[in-house]
């Protein structure tokens, strides 16, 4: 708020005291209203007289007063202006004054800037309301179509399917399992059900579909290893892997595995799991050697090699170090070589 500048006042000096005179008389061209005091309350004549002859006392700020001169003008006396006493020396109202009709203005709506500012200040408060409301909107509706274009657009639908894996597999299985999925959203598409079909597959023994944005499947499949090949009861041979599950049926005996001789009806198909685990177990160039395996028990695995001769092998325990002693013992020609005590080997010629 500014201040109104300062307008110095002067007050007139007091008239000069008379001494007081014994014989002196009234002086009839004296008037008392020329010692009335201006702006004195009601109006009341003010005479300085004189007290038990002494001169009247001179006012703060004034020269007494010597007979003879001219008395001095008083101190100047500075006073700040309100708003209620003074006014500008232009005439302009008072900064009270000039608040107060803003405020009367803007009560009775009088001023058009006013009015401007206030219908401003609540279209912004009314967008200040709306700006949460519409930014959440907006999110919403960049979600939605964030979700309309993975689970239901026709730009990123299965396309494509890359297989990884298959040897042995026919290569028709793997496609024959997934053609249905193609057109499918790939957000959709439930790859634990296309790996539990695949799973069944007996030559498969495990297998991984993966999505490959933006319009692809991979799948990964892990066949089972053959190992050696059984004659099937109906004819033919089913081939199986360590285990003992079998993993195909054909019906000539297979030249890359061992054919498996085993009556399964006498000694049960934990031998011919047994064989398997050896066979699976052979180094493959040792593997390569053996025409047949079978046995009478689990623990009485017998090889039979190109070459003619017998292998009394025993138990599936310790094959690794069965291994190696047999690939020694080959060095030396014999009709039959026992490593069912790896320690202590024995070659027989006949």
């Amino acid at each position: 708020m500014s201040r109104r500048p300062l307008v110095p006042r002067l007050r007139p000096a007091p008239p000069e005291p008379r001494a007081p005179q014994p014989d002196a008389q009234p002086d009839p061209q004296h008037d008392p209203q020329h010692d009335r005091r201006p702006g004195s309350p009601g109006g009341e004549v003010q005479v300085r007289q004189a007290r038990d002859g002494l001169p009247p006392r001179p006012r703060a700020g004034a020269s007494p007063a010597v007979p003879g001169r001219p008395a001095a003008p008083g101190a100047v006396h500075l006073r700040r202006s309100t708003p209620r006493s003074s006014a500008a020396p232009s005439g302009e109202p008072p900064a009270a004054v000039l608040r107060s009709r803003r405020r009367t203005d803007a009560a009775g709506g009088s001023s058009p800037d006013t009015a401007r500012r206030f219908a401003e200040r609540a279209r912004r408060r009314r967008r200040l309301a709306l700006a949460p409301l519409l930014a959440g909107l907006a999110a919403l509706l960049v979600v939605a179509g964030m979700a309309y274009a993975v689970l239901w657009s026709p730009l990123l639908v299965v396309r494509e399917v890359g297989v990884v894996g298959v040897e042995r597999l026919d290569p028709r299985v793997v496609p024959d399992l997934v053609d249905p999925v193609r057109g499918t959203p790939l957000a959709r598409v439930d790859t634990g059900a296309l790996e539990e079909g695949l799973e069944a597959v007996p030559l498969v023994e495990s297998a991984v579909v993966a999505r490959v944005w933006p319009s692809g499947l991979e799948v990964r499949v892990v066949e089972r290893v053959p190992v050696a090949a059984v004659a099937a009861p109906g004819g033919g041979y089913s081939v199986v892997d360590r285990t003992g599950l079998t993993v195909l049926s054909v019906p000539d005996a297979p030249d890359d595995v061992p054919l498996v001789e085993v009556d399964l009806q006498a000694a049960g198909p934990g031998t011919v799991e047994a064989v398997a685990q050896v066979l699976d177990e052979l180094p493959p160039e040792l593997r390569a050697e053996v025409a047949t395996a079978g046995g009478t028990t689990r623990d009485s695995v017998v090889l039979e090699l190109r070459s003619g001769a017998r292998v009394v092998w025993g138990g599936a325990d310790s094959t690794p170090l069965k291994a190696e002693v047999l690939v020694a013992l080959l060095q030396r020609p014999a009709a039959v070589y026992d490593v069912s005590s790896p320690k202590a080997p024995v070659t027989r010629a006949g």
